[in-house]
């Protein structure tokens, strides 16, 4: 509805006012003359949002802009200061605890690094020790050998020494037996005594080796 329209409602008509008494001062007021027409009522309408009022729109922009520069101050002199050196400081620690974890990782390195040196330098003595008693034993037990061979050795020169000088006595008591007993065979077998040191020497001739 356009601004300024009437809106229209009915009023029920009045009661009859009731006759003032004769005594009474004030005169009777004279009866209005109500019918049941409609009476026109004026209605309010609800002013819109304040923002969307286009008589206010210079003002609005005006403070808006006031607005954001102090909000943008703000940020700028305050807010931005803060949040990066809230962000410095987590990339100074983020770059602290990267170089601390590739100091670690160069010192387990270095360690790794050791240890293998140690174990390898460890092998390679355990081996030069098995080594040097490998070739201490051998070399006793060359020595021993040596010496058990010389004695074996002299053992056997001597059993053999023995051997002849036994071979030697045997050899020549069975000669002088042989010899007596040839001698009493040619004793009897020619009825004349023969020479036992003859029949003897006969004998070791005949025994001796070719």
């Amino acid at each position: 509805m356009a601004d300024g329209a009437l809106q229209y409602a009915n009023v029920a008509p009045p009661e009859p006012t009731p006759p003032a008494p004769a005594d009474s001062p004030v005169p009777p007021l004279p009866d209005s003359p109500v019918t049941n027409a409609a009476t026109e009522v004026p209605v309010e309408h609800k002013a819109g949002l304040p923002q969307l009022n286009t008589d206010t729109f210079a003002g609005q922009i005006f403070w808006l802009f006031v607005s954001l520069i102090f909000l943008f101050v703000v940020i700028w002199r305050v807010a931005a200061p803060k949040i990066g050196g809230v962000m410095d400081a987590r990339a100074g620690r983020i770059k602290g605890d990267i170089d601390a974890a590739a100091d670690a990782k160069r010192k387990s390195e270095e360690a790794l690094a050791g240890y293998e040196k140690a174990l390898a330098d460890a092998r390679a003595r355990a081996l030069k020790i098995g080594d040097d008693m490998r070739k201490a034993s051998q070399a006793e037990a060359d020595a021993k050998n040596a010496a058990e061979g010389q004695r074996v050795a002299a053992e056997t020169a001597k059993a053999e020494a023995r051997i002849a000088e036994m071979r030697k006595a045997a050899m020549a008591n069975v000669a002088t037996l042989a010899g007596d007993v040839a001698a009493e065979i040619v004793s009897k077998l020619t009825g004349e005594p023969a020479q036992v040191s003859d029949v003897t020497n006969a004998v070791r001739n005949a025994l001796k080796p070719a």
